[in-house]
């Protein structure tokens, strides 16, 4: 139980590291959506991809060393969670693993509250393009006076909306 309590110390040592990785690029990411820097956004993207597959396998490793340490302390049924693990070792990784579970928290729940910064960053980008796009269809198919000085619908193209701007 000591070995694979040290390894899994040592795993949620790596997640929270991938975990800080990822919230620094997050933070990258919102001066990029603010500034409009689209490469820099598909940048940032494809480094949290790179960082996320890395998390999966350490979560794969964390899961794998929890259903260890669920079959040796006799518990093969239910589900075997960091803080139940935390709360049956022994004193020394017991308070460790108390420790990194609550730094662990603390750093998912910074990176959740960025995400959603940028989520809404986002959202309100592509509210403000919508708005333009929208904008721009009506002023391209407003209604015009014909040739014969009556109002009718004369649709417009850019070209003329260029010219007269």
């Amino acid at each position: 139980m000591q070995e694979q309590l040290t390894e899994l110390v040592t795993v949620l040592r790596q997640e929270i590291e991938q975990y800080r990785r990822l919230l620094a690029v997050v933070r990258r990411e919102r001066g990029r959506i603010v500034r409009g820097e689209l490469a820099g956004v598909v940048e940032a993207v494809r480094k949290k991809e790179a960082i996320t597959q890395e998390l999966a396998n350490l979560e794969a490793a964390r899961a794998a060393l929890l259903d260890r340490l669920r079959e040796e302390l006799g518990d093969p049924g239910s589900p075997f969670t960091l803080a139940q693990a935390a709360a049956l070792a022994p004193a020394k990784h017991g308070q460790t693993l108390r420790e990194i579970v609550i730094e662990f928290r603390g750093v998912v729940g910074l990176l959740m509250a960025a995400n959603e910064v940028n989520r809404t960053l986002l959202d309100r980008s592509l509210d403000f393009v919508q708005g333009s796009l929208e904008l721009f269809r009506t002023v391209a198919t407003a209604p015009a006076y014909t040739s014969g000085g009556r109002f009718g619908e004369a649709a417009r193209s850019a070209t003329a909306l260029n010219q007269t701007a």
